[in-house]
């Protein structure tokens, strides 16, 4: 009886399916390289702009050190809205830390309906400490902030 040479039926089999192999080694190595994301960059800002309330991690130090930062912070202002007023829909938050150590402050900008129901742009701001995100007391008013010409204060905390 004559043996088979099954080495030979191998070497065929494998050299028919080398190309196939190589691409599939290629393509998981490649899918790891993509797995493998690199950690997220180290917030270094104070600005909340409202795409970023939909972001995977925030991009902002406070809501970093603190994810209810801004939460809280909405709702004390609304809470201290002029009676009558309705809804809320936040447009940003920002904190101007000057370098020359004078004090920083922070503005809250928002849109929402006055008494009349007409919708209008808001504002608040207040004392800012930027090594705890502290926001102090604060005041506003309708306008885009306290530098408007046409801002007037409606409200305070």
């Amino acid at each position: 009886m004559r043996s088979r040479n099954r080495s030979g039926n191998i070497g065929a089999f494998l050299g028919a399916n080398a190309w196939s192999v190589a691409v599939l080694v290629m393509l998981t190595a490649c899918g790891s390289a993509e797995e493998a994301r690199q950690p997220d960059a180290k917030p270094t800002g104070y600005t909340i702009l409202k795409a970023d309330l939909y972001a995977a991690s925030p991009a902002d130090i406070c809501r970093a050190r603190d994810a209810a930062f801004l939460n809280a912070l909405v709702q004390r202002v609304s809470a201290a809205l002029p009676p009558g007023t309705s809804s809320f829909d936040f447009v940003e938050f920002r904190a101007d830390v000057p370098a020359n150590g004078k004090a920083a402050s922070a503005l809250l900008r928002f849109r929402t309906n006055g008494t009349d129901g007409a919708a209008v742009t808001m504002y608040a701001v207040a004392p800012f400490d930027p090594q705890t995100c502290a926001v102090g007391p604060f005041s506003g008013g309708v306008g885009q902030g306290p530098d408007d010409p046409g801002a007037s204060v409606t409200f305070r905390e």
